[in-house]
């Protein structure tokens, strides 16, 4: 008897239990007004037709939740209007935009994962200001993270994958990212009209698609590039019509293209490593623009052990001409013939990328074995050596 009715407990607890992990299906959104808060207890809600929450005023607060959205959603998962509000530790199986903010100030995003299925945003932002996202991952969405307008945004560790632009910008002031990992998008960012923009200590490699850009300026004025490993790319940074650009400390390695500049002026180009990229850098149309100290590969000559070269690098526009005209001709970087032509049709200084003195690579062996194995080595060493002169007399 004592048997039975323990086994009815556990049934009862089990069934108590898979009923709590049921989705809630929300027939209308949940509106949090200001200062309220909503702690979701890692409960699942389901919303089709309209946005599974709404928060509005000042100060709301919404964290532990999983959202699902039904497929085709037009609005957003999460609509955010108003000042101060956070948002915790939040999943959202996203088919319309994963959290939309607009007309807003001071919104937290912490610890939120978004999957969509690639055709609205995980995170927007309109017309808003400071808002800080921390920890936000992100994938398989048309844009991971989407700003425009506004000003005075902190991103921290965004993880933006599988997407048509990991971060794309449009036209905001004074944002900052930091230690982005953006990879497998078409492009990991895309900086449009913008202006001071600070990205640094990223991860941005192996993007896909027909651009495969790493980051893309157009129109940017003040972006600063720095501490950023740019890796897997066919195009490592692309510019155009960008100013004001300061590219320092990067890792742009393995990618087709290093660094392509169209209509990019007064840059700054500084201890940059360039090495192992099919072609370095292209440019076509920039001007005014400070290089020096980078490491670019090719003949360097250290005469005074400064740890820079007197032979200076430079980079020809020719190659983008042609380029620019019929794409194909990327296939040939490289190629013997393009090198020819290259040194043949040397184009004015004035309208080539020169670094004066660029950083020489070095190479340097350490020991990293005990004493005893240093001693080890050395005898089967001379062994080796004295076997080898035996055979030589003999």
């Amino acid at each position: 008897m004592k048997r039975f009715i323990i086994i009815l407990f556990l049934v009862g607890f089990t069934g108590a239990v898979e009923a709590e992990e049921q989705p809630v299906s929300l027939e209308k959104p949940i509106i949090l007004e200001s200062n309220e808060t909503f702690d979701g207890e890692g409960r699942t809600y389901e919303s089709c037709g309209h946005p599974a929450f709404i928060m509005r005023g000042t100060g709301t607060l919404l964290e532990h939740v999983t959202i699902e959205q039904c497929a085709g959603e037009e609005v957003p998962a999460i609509q955010v209007s108003g000042l101060g509000h956070q948002i915790l530790d939040i999943s959202i199986q996203a088919s319309g935009v994963g959290i939309q903010v607009e007309d807003s100030y001071g919104v937290r995003i912490l610890r939120t994962n978004i999957e969509g299925d690639g055709t609205k945003e995980g995170v927007a932002l309109f017309n808003s200001e400071a808002a800080e996202l921390k920890g936000v991952v992100v994938e398989n969405v048309r844009d991971g993270i989407y700003i425009e307008q506004g000003s005075h945004h902190t991103l921290i560790r965004p993880v933006v994958s599988h997407s048509r632009y990991g971060i794309h910008l449009m036209f905001p002031t004074d944002v900052t990212i930091s230690f982005p990992q953006l990879h497998h998008n078409g492009t990991g960012a895309m900086i449009m009209g913008t202006d001071q923009v600070v990205f640094k200590n990223g991860q941005v490699h192996d993007q896909i698609g027909g651009t495969a850009m790493g980051l893309m300026l157009y129109e940017a004025v003040g972006t600063t590039i720095d501490m950023t490993e740019i890796r897997g790319n066919r195009i490592g940074i692309y510019a155009e019509q960008s100013e004001w650009t300061t590219l320092q400390r990067n890792d742009i390695n393995g990618n087709q293209i290093g660094l392509r500049f169209k209509q990019a002026n007064d840059m700054t180009i500084l201890q940059n490593n360039m090495m192992g990229n099919r072609y370095p850098v292209t440019m076509f149309e920039s001007a005014n623009n400070v290089v020096q100290a980078n490491v670019w590969g090719g003949r360097t000559l250290d005469v005074d052990g400064d740890g820079l070269s007197e032979i200076p690098f430079r980079a020809d526009p020719y190659l983008f001409t042609l380029t620019d005209t019929y794409e194909a001709f990327e296939l040939l970087y490289g190629s013997p013939g393009l090198v020819m032509l290259e040194t043949i049709l040397r184009s004015p200084d004035d309208v080539s990328l020169t670094d004066e003195a660029p950083r020489i690579s070095e190479g340097r062996w350490e020991w990293n074995g005990s004493i005893k194995q240093g001693a080890i080595l050395l005898v089967i060493l001379l062994i080796w050596n004295f076997g080898r002169k035996q055979n030589e007399i003999l």
